[in-house]
């Protein structure tokens, strides 16, 4: 090697060492195991206080997070297991849907009975709930966002894409409901009468479209694309977040919309100011079997009383601090 790239080697090593420093995050303060060989999808109740745990070998169930116990298995089937793709809570956690590809069951959390069992309209990728547990917005295969009455049967309304629509969220009064697609585009609709009020652009598939729960912002996160933050009334884009490796694969806005709580699907964990978009936290999900990959998928984020939460798709819960 020559004296001048010896130079500029040596010149490298310390900003290269600092880049890759920094990029490691913090350690979570605790991690816990709530399914042995990974889940299809994991879903936190509004406060963190729950988690529903769809597991790969072992199929649903109802956890606290804080102490970690199970609390009740459910499964669609009377003897077995069932593959819980997708799954949600109400608003107020008295309430608990969960899907496999083609039908719906509706929990009541304080007894941990099924309440009622529907065959959906057709593959369902992701569901939300609006409060009481009244209706499920579903995201479909089928191109649609489907608002289906899931006490009544019934089908309230179909909001229409041009693609697979892979995320659904609503907020907390259930007149306001995101959903990404396929089509490239994260849309914005009033469910009391199905109107679209916001088209936005992407440039690849939208995998995450999380609303605040006032309905007045909107994440959103496209396969390799940067993160958006979004005023809904306007459809003004107010923050952009750094480029992540493969996408923010899940999303969280605290309850007064100052902070932002992002996973992704690498095993980033990021806390955000939404005014400024400055990183405020960082973490890394470890991985259960480095050997198979050191990458974690972040199924699910959720702000807490005493710290943050984030599960992986390795079946591991993460408590941060």
């Amino acid at each position: 090697m020559s004296t001048r790239l010896s130079t500029l080697a040596l010149t490298l090593l310390p900003t290269l060492l600092f880049l890759s420093g920094c990029d490691q995050g913090k350690e979570p303060a605790e991690v816990r195991e709530v399914a042995r060989q990974g889940v299809y999808s994991m879903t936190f109740s509004a406060d963190g206080s729950d988690v529903l745990v769809g597991s790969i070998h072992h199929g649903g169930s109802l956890w606290s997070t804080q102490p970690s116990e199970r609390i009740y298995d459910w499964n669609h089937v009377a003897e077995g297991y069932s593959n819980i793709i997708s799954s949600a809570f109400s608003p107020d956690g008295r309430f608990i849907a969960t899907t496999d590809n083609r039908t719906i069951v509706l929990w009541q959390r304080e007894s941990g009975e099924a309440v009622w069992y529907w065959n959906a309209p057709g593959d369902i990728q992701d569901i939300a709930l609006t409060s009481e547990g009244n209706y499920a917005l579903l995201g479909m295969r089928d191109f649609t966002a489907t608002l289906f009455d899931i006490k009544n049967g019934g089908i309230r309304q179909r909001l229409a894409h041009d693609g697979i629509v892979y995320d659904v969220s609503i907020t907390d009064d259930g007149v306001l409901a995101a959903t990404g697609s396929d089509d490239l585009n994260a849309r914005i609709w009033n469910l009391e009468n199905g109107k679209l009020l916001q088209t936005l652009a992407h440039n690849n598939q939208v995998k995450t479209a999380q609303l605040s729960k006032d309905g007045r912002l909107l994440f959103t996160s496209a396969l390799n694309e940067t993160g958006k933050i979004w005023d809904v009334a306007s459809g003004k884009l107010l923050k952009e977040l750094p480029p992540t490796r493969g996408h923010y694969s899940a999303a969280k806005f605290a309850d007064n919309d100052a902070q932002l709580l992002t996973g992704n699907s690498s095993g980033k964990i990021e806390l955000w100011n939404v005014s400024t978009g400055e990183r405020l936290q960082f973490w890394r999900a470890s991985p259960r079997d480095t050997w198979v990959s050191n990458n974690v998928l972040v199924e699910d984020v959720s702000f807490t009383g005493n710290g943050w939460l984030a599960a992986g798709t390795n079946g591991l819960l993460y408590l941060l601090r």
